[in-house]
């Protein structure tokens, strides 16, 4: 609810002709440094109508959530149809040409990773459960019941593994980073982007480099939906603009600090565990006609179709892989 109010809000500015940045962009960041020799031309402009600096902008900010809260109140906000037909005319007119343009991430709300540490640390904070719960982005529980990877594979792990985990890990960056964290809450749609992205999903490729493993989601993330239907999932494709990687020296930190810690490979691959779950339970539920939709929408983009078939391999593919991160020491 709140990230939908903060999006709003940000249009509303924005449509105003007010933006924030705008008084850093022109040096202003400290009004007691212009000129000391000018004065206000309008006083009325810095006060209120009770004389108090503010109030008025606070009192339309209550009256906007107010009136967002009220028109979403009782309606399941992950249900994309159900908040659409809530918003007015001209809001779901500025939705449009934010998407058509790309500037809809611009007015994103701030999201940050859980597998991030802050900057230069050294040290380590490992939280407790009921402290992870309590976070914003909590990292996801890791799943129960690793089988032991001698019990599965008899042979020597074969070293492309270690590189086409990072692929899949790089790709699972890019679809947390695109949902801002939310990705459980539309799970088929971060599956389709998950295994659009990874070479080592959609196509069984094998890596022999972690570099190549990384940029290979970047290539992925380019092509990914040049077709028309592609177009309207990411974005506009045909601008060149990429949704997915913002930039190669991010998705390479992302997926550096993933495959730092076996903590953080267990969680990022059981929070891909429960997606594919989570999707292969929903495409059970699916009518024929929902199924014909979704092959034809796979073709239309470049998509591998995304079967029970694909999807179970798909489950017993992340299944072997916390096998074969579980074997590792902790050193």
């Amino acid at each position: 609810m709140r990230k939908i109010y903060d999006i709003l809000k940000r249009m509303r500015e924005t449509d105003a002709g007010f933006n924030p940045k705008d008084f850093d962009d022109d040096g202003l960041e400290n009004p007691m440094e212009s000129d000391e020799g000018e004065e206000p031309e309008d006083e009325d402009e810095e006060y209120g109508e009770e004389g108090v600096p503010g109030e008025g902008d606070e009192t339309l900010e209550e009256g906007f959530e107010e009136d967002i809260a009220t028109r979403l109140k009782g309606i399941d906000i992950n249900n994309a149809d159900e908040v659409w037909n809530r918003l007015t005319a001209e809001e779901q007119e500025e939705f449009q040409k934010l998407i058509t343009n790309g500037d809809i991430m611009k007015l994103m709300p701030d999201f940050k990773p859980w597998w991030l540490k802050p900057q230069n640390s050294k040290i380590v904070v490992i939280s407790t459960p009921e402290e992870e719960v309590k976070k914003d982005n909590p990292k996801p529980e890791i799943h129960k019941n690793i089988a032991k990877f001698a019990d599965i594979c008899k042979k020597e792990p074969s070293p492309c593994l270690h590189y086409n985990l990072w692929n899949i890990l790089s790709a699972y960056a890019c679809v947390a980073r695109f949902f801002g964290g939310e990705q459980q809450t539309n799970a088929s749609e971060a599956v389709a982007h998950l295994v659009n992205l990874s070479a080592t999903l959609k196509y069984g490729t094998n890596f022999e480099d972690a570099e190549d493993a990384i940029v290979s989601v970047e290539m992925e993330a380019i092509t990914t939906g040049n077709g028309p239907a592609g177009a309207a999932a990411v974005g506009s494709a045909g601008a060149g603009t990429n949704f997915l990687v913002e930039s190669r020296e991010q998705l390479q930190q992302d997926a550096r600090q993933l495959m730092a810690t076996k903590d953080h490979k267990l969680a990022a691959l059981s929070d891909v565990l429960q997606l594919l779950q989570q999707t292969k339970a929903m495409n059970k539920r699916k009518s024929p006609q929902e199924a014909e939709f979704q092959k034809l929408f796979a073709l239309a983009s470049g998509s591998v179709e995304l079967d029970r078939t694909k999807l179970s391999q798909l489950v017993r593919k992340i299944e072997f892989m916390l096998s074969y991160v579980s074997r590792e020491e902790v050193l």
